[in-house]
C-alpha cells in the first residue's frame, strides 16, 4: 500500500500538527524524542486509545486529555507511546560480567568479613525480564542469597509494564534464552502455556514507577546500574545528563551497563570502559 493509500484508509484523520503537538508533549513529559518517521507508529497507537475511549477524532482526544476530566489519561498516552522491547538475558555478556566480576567481588568481600549487601538498579525495566534475569544471576552467584541484604530496584515509566513485572507471568517461549538450570529452578508452569517466576526472586525485586527526567526519590548508591536501550530515545543533551546522574548514584568501583548502541554515551569522565558497553566508576 502506498503512503497515499494508507492515509486514505486511516480510520481517523491525523494531521502533522497533531503529531507535532503530541510529540512535543511527550518530549516535555519524558524527554523521549519522537522523530518524523514515527508518524505512522503514533497514529496506530493513538487509534487504539480512541477506540478504547469511544472517541471519533484525534482532535477530540487532544481536547479530552487536556481537560480536567481527562487528567488520568496522560499516563495512558505516555504508556501508549513507550516502546517496550525486552527479553530475558538480553546481551548475555552483561550477565557474564555481572556474575564473574561484580557479584564475585561482592561475594569475596563478604567472605573476608565485609557486609552481605548488594544494590542493583534496572532503570527502564519494561515488563520485568531484565530484573528477573539479574535476580537469577544473583541467586546463582551468591550462595545462600536469602541471608543477603540484596535488592534490585526495577523502575519504568510505563505502569502497565510494571504490573506485568510484579506478576512475573510470561509465555513459556519467552524463557527460551534462560539457561536450562535457572529456568528449571526459578520458573514454574502456570495455566495456558504460561510460566511464573519464583517468589524466591520476587522477594528481592521492587517495581516502582519512575520518570528518569524527574527527581529520583531514593537515597544511597548502587553497586550496579543497568540502563540499556533507553538512552537511544533521548537527545544527546539528555543522554549526557542522565549518564552523569548515574555516575553520581554508583558507588566507587560500581558498574554501569548500557545498550550496545549506546556505548558512546558511557565514554565520560569518571567511567572506565571494562568491556562491551560496560563501564566501571573510577575509584580515584
Amino acid at each position: 500500500m502506498t503512503p497515499a493509500a494508507a492515509k486514505e484508509a486511516r480510520e481517523f484523520k491525523f494531521r502533522r500538527e497533531d503529531f507535532k503537538y503530541i510529540s512535543g508533549l511527550i518530549y516535555d513529559q519524558t524527554g523521549i524524542v519522537l522523530a518524523d518517521h514515527k508518524f505512522d507508529m503514533m497514529y496506530g497507537r493513538l487509534a487504539r486509545r480512541l477506540r478504547d475511549l469511544g472517541l471519533t477524532t484525534v482532535e477530540a482526544y487532544i481536547d479530552y486529555f487536556s481537560s480536567p476530566d481527562g487528567g488520568d489519561e496522560l499516563p495512558n498516552l505516555i504508556n501508549a507511546m513507550t516502546t517496550n522491547l525486552t527479553r530475558f538475558f538480553r546481551e548475555a555478556h552483561h550477565f557474564e560480567t555481572l556474575r564473574h566480576d561484580c557479584l564475585a567481588e561482592k561475594h569475596a568481600a563478604a567472605q573476608a568479613g565485609g557486609e552481605k549487601k548488594v544494590r542493583i538498579w534496572s532503570a527502564g525495566c519494561s515488563s520485568g525480564m531484565e530484573p528477573y534475569s539479574i535476580a537469577m544471576t544473583m541467586a546463582a552467584s551468591l550462595p545462600q542469597m536469602a541471608s543477603w541484604d540484596a535488592l534490585i530496584l526495577a523502575t519504568d515509566i510505563d505502569t502497565k509494564m510494571l504490573d506485568k513485572g510484579k506478576a512475573g507471568l510470561y509465555p513459556a517461549d519467552d524463557l527460551s534464552e534462560v539457561p536450562a538450570a535457572l529456568r528449571k529452578r526459578y520458573a514454574r508452569r502456570a495455566a495456558s502455556g504460561m510460566v511464573v517466576m519464583d517468589d524466591v526472586l520476587k522477594r528481592h525485586i521492587r517495581f516502582k514507577k519512575l520518570n528518569l527526567l524527574h527527581d529520583w526519590p531514593f537515597k544511597g548508591q548502587f553497586d550496579v546500574i543497568f540502563c540499556r536501550n533507553v538512552l537511544i530515545y533521548f537527545d544527546k543533551e539528555t543522554r549526557d545528563s542522565l549518564v552523569a546522574r548515574f555516575v553520581e548514584r554508583l558507588r566507587p568501583g560500581g558498574t554501569l551497563f548500557l545498550g550496545h548502541s549506546e556505548a558512546l554515551a558511557g565514554e565520560k569522565a569518571g567511567l572506565k570502559n571494562i568491556g562491551r558497553s560496560s563501564f566501571r566508576k573510577e575509584t580515584g
